[in-house]
């Protein structure tokens, strides 16, 4: 597991999870500030993060959609602001991830 600041990345999103805390990092070459769901083990065995982009770039200009982020490229990652979990598409038992590390 990758480390930012000398906790796993995985630890600080399950820590944002719990907390209904927005994430903050840069991830290809674009800011983002993210309200994060689920986090876990992909079906392809990557560790991954479903999150909903509220701000920021995107290569895909796609925002307010839940995303499966690729934990191993997001950098700079932070906690940010509290938020309401308000996404009417969230499925806790989210089909991409083969292990469910925590969610909403």
């Amino acid at each position: 597991m990758r480390e930012e600041h000398g906790h796993s990345v995985g630890a600080l999103i399950c820590e944002a999870i719990r907390g209904r805390r927005r994430l903050v990092f840069d991830y290809g070459g674009h800011h983002r500030v993210v309200e994060p769901y689920c986090h876990g083990t992909s079906t392809a065995g990557s560790e991954v993060l479903r999150a909903v982009q509220i701000a920021g770039g995107s290569a895909s200009s796609i925002i307010g959609t839940g995303k499966l982020w690729t934990v191993a490229k997001m950098r700079n990652v932070r906690l940010d602001a509290v938020f309401v979990p308000d996404d009417p598409l969230y499925n806790p038992n989210d089909s991409a991830m083969a292990v469910i590390h925590c969610r909403i």
